[in-house]
């Protein structure tokens, strides 16, 4: 982990002369990267073009392969003979819900190395999860070009080309500096966690000695960016405008009252994608928005019915994870079936956000906070650029809010937030900037105030 942290630190540091230089050599004549993505690109428009039973077809093929090579791990061969399983039992498409869906709680109970397999190149990350909960597991180089392929085919729509200028909103720590080009991806990474109104300088020499195509990053800070640019530089705002192809939100939900301000201030379009750490779905916003259309070249994405919520739950197979394998793995993500073709799910709309971003009112029952926040019609959001939430117990819930400006004349908290209806002792905290995780994300929930 340590050399892929060293090699990406050296590459980012790469000059910006030299960096435009290499951002003019397509994906798929580039060292190493250039095969695999151009079979990756290939696979991903044929399939666009198969009909449902020979996408069914090529699932089961991947199926079958990732089953009989799982079950040279420990985790997932004590599974299979638990439930009589074999991947020889993979014949059809209707045999693949044969096999156990697996949990996150699961696979905790095993070893990192007794759920992975030894695999040059492997290295570890970790999801957390909205929920909280941590898990460990192993990746590889070696789907760096099968990433990037998928995200180029979502960035297109807009008409991405690797040598086009981005501004990415990350929560990449530069210390000091308010931003800084990275080489390797061929844009300028924003710090999230500086006042912009310290980078306003920068961003106009920027702006004023390049073209910025596109924006990208957490759908929060982008909308905080486009606020401050609009009430605090004007004459940026109309710069940009003009050069703005589109913006890409990754990584949190594109909650409306953020979507409709990055557009309305650039006057762009927009495109989000549902993605996690675990690389086991991939989808996005092919037709409209906030209706998403699973790549079935990356994984296999399923729905199962979930009693509780009545929803669904989103369950993906990763194809290309040969180190830590994820088959049919429930992500706890809430979401209803749009599409279904045949058994085979063709697009869906998350419900309620992710697992753990809710509260519970004084009975215990469980408010989704996506529902909570930004499905009902707060007077707030005039006059707050961030809403959070913090609940220490239950039946309590503090709101914070971080002010565009000053509270109105004879402010009353209770007049600009709808509570109607719940079952809770509502407060509120003002703050002069959100809560920030570690990796720079604007979360509904936070832990501490």
């Amino acid at each position: 982990m340590k050399t892929i942290s060293f090699i990406k630190s050296v590459l980012q540091d790469i000059p910006k002369p030299i960096g435009i230089v290499i951002s003019k050599i397509p994906y798929d004549k580039r060292p190493l990267l250039g095969k695999k993505y151009k079979d990756s690109m290939l696979l991903i428009r044929e399939f666009e073009n198969h009909s449902v039973g020979s996408k069914k077809d090529f699932i089961v093929f991947k199926m079958r392969d990732i089953v009989k090579y799982a079950m040279q791990i420990p985790f997932y061969k004590e599974l299979y003979e638990n439930h009589k399983i074999c991947y020889k039992d993979i014949n059809t498409f209707e045999d693949i819900s044969s096999l156990p869906i697996i949990t996150k709680s699961m696979l905790r109970e095993y070893s990192l190395e007794n759920r992975s397999k030894d695999v040059k190149g492997r290295y570890v990350v970790n999801t957390g999860g909205s929920s909280g909960s941590t898990l460990d597991f192993y990746i590889l180089p070696s789907h760096i070009p099968n990433e990037w392929a998928h995200m180029h085919t979502i960035w297109d729509k807009y008409n991405y080309d690797v040598s086009k200028l981005k501004f990415t909103f990350s929560g990449r720590n530069l210390g000091k500096k308010n931003l800084r080009y990275d080489g390797l991806r061929h844009q300028y990474t924003i710090n999230v966690y500086n006042n912009y109104q310290n980078m306003i300088p920068e961003l106009k020499k920027i702006c004023k000695n390049n073209k910025i195509s596109y924006l990208h990053g957490y759908p929060s800070a982008l909308a905080e960016f486009a606020d401050y640019l609009y009430d605090n530089a004007p004459e940026l705002v109309e710069n940009l405008s003009k050069t703005l192809e589109g913006a890409f939100f990754s990584s949190e939900y594109p909650a409306k009252v953020y979507r409709s301000k990055v557009e309305s201030v650039f006057n762009i379009p927009t495109v989000s994608w549902y993605g996690h750490t675990e690389r086991a779905i991939l989808a996005w916003e092919k037709k409209e928005q906030f209706v998403y259309y699973p790549f079935h070249t990356y994984g296999l994405c399923e729905t199962i019915k979930n009693d509780v919520t009545g929803g669904y739950n989103l369950v993906g197979t990763s194809f290309h994870n040969y180190a830590s394998p994820f088959i049919r793995y429930d992500t706890e993500d809430d979401v209803d079936p749009v599409i279904m073709k045949e058994n085979l799910l063709e697009s869906f709309k998350v419900r309620d956000g992710r697992i753990g971003e809710f509260v519970l009112d004084q009975n215990g029952k469980k408010i989704p906070l996506t529902a909570l926040i930004f499905g009902r019609h707060h007077k707030i959001f005039n006059i707050a650029k961030h809403i959070q939430v913090y609940q220490k117990d239950c039946g309590e819930m503090t709101v914070l809010a971080t002010l565009k400006d000053k509270l109105p004349e004879k402010f009353k908290f209770e007049d600009w937030f709808d509570s109607k209806g719940l079952n809770m002792a509502i407060g509120y905290k003002l703050l002069d900037k959100p809560k920030l995780t570690s990796s720079g994300k604007v979360t509904l929930k936070v832990k501490s105030i």
